[in-house]
């Protein structure tokens, strides 16, 4: 397996993702169904992390009266409309953030190359991240596509001036990735399935 770095600027975003594309050139020689003994550490612990699953926010029932924290409609309708069915988010059971599960369409995933499986990882990514929140791809079956996992402990929490959740709780606020040494990871064992004209 192996882990990537988000660029700090896009213009070094090829040579990252470029790496990426290489993993499409090695021989495709365990199974796409990944154990956490097989994941980096910090997947592993992304997928882990304990969580509070009485408090779960789900993609298809945004606050009518207010922000829902996380917030990730905007993201997925811009970078995954078309690739990520659902997603579910879990407030950490100690601390501000916690952890988003986003449920890929296997096909759709299985058609997009390297690059671009890079660039909706790290999208989503940036979305969950500025809520203090980690980012898992999977399916129904728990199989995992990919993720975006970010350093929240090493820095101190802040919040958001004057502006509160749906339910009246302060919102935090992450910086940019560079400053929390957040990570890229896709799954490279799971090949890209030709034609890709479907898919824009």
């Amino acid at each position: 397996m192996r882990t990537l770095f988000p660029p700090k600027a896009w213009g070094q975003w090829l040579s990252a993702v470029g790496a990426i594309a290489l993993l499409g050139l090695h021989p495709l020689k365990t199974a796409a169904n990944t154990s956490t003994e097989d994941l980096p550490l910090a997947v592993a612990a992304a997928i882990a992390l304990p969580v509070n699953e009485k408090q779960v926010v789900v993609s298809e029932s945004p606050s009518a009266v207010g922000l829902t924290v996380p917030s990730l409609w905007w993201a997925v309708q811009q970078f995954g409309d078309q690739v990520i069915q659902r997603w579910q988010a879990f407030p950490a059971m100690a601390g501000p953030g916690g952890k988003i599960e986003a449920f890929v369409t296997a096909a759709a995933w299985g058609r997009l190359p390297y690059l671009r499986r890079f660039a909706l990882i790290y999208q989503l990514g940036n979305a969950s991240r500025s809520f203090g929140y980690q980012l898992i791809l999977r399916d129904r079956q728990r199989v995992i596509y990919g993720a975006y996992t970010c350093q929240f402990d090493a820095r101190t929490v802040e919040y958001l001036p004057e502006v509160t959740d749906a339910a009246g709780n302060p919102i935090p606020f992450f910086p940019a990735s560079s400053e929390l040494n957040c990570q890229v990871w896709v799954n490279p064992n799971i090949p890209v399935m030709f034609p890709t004209q479907g898919l824009r």
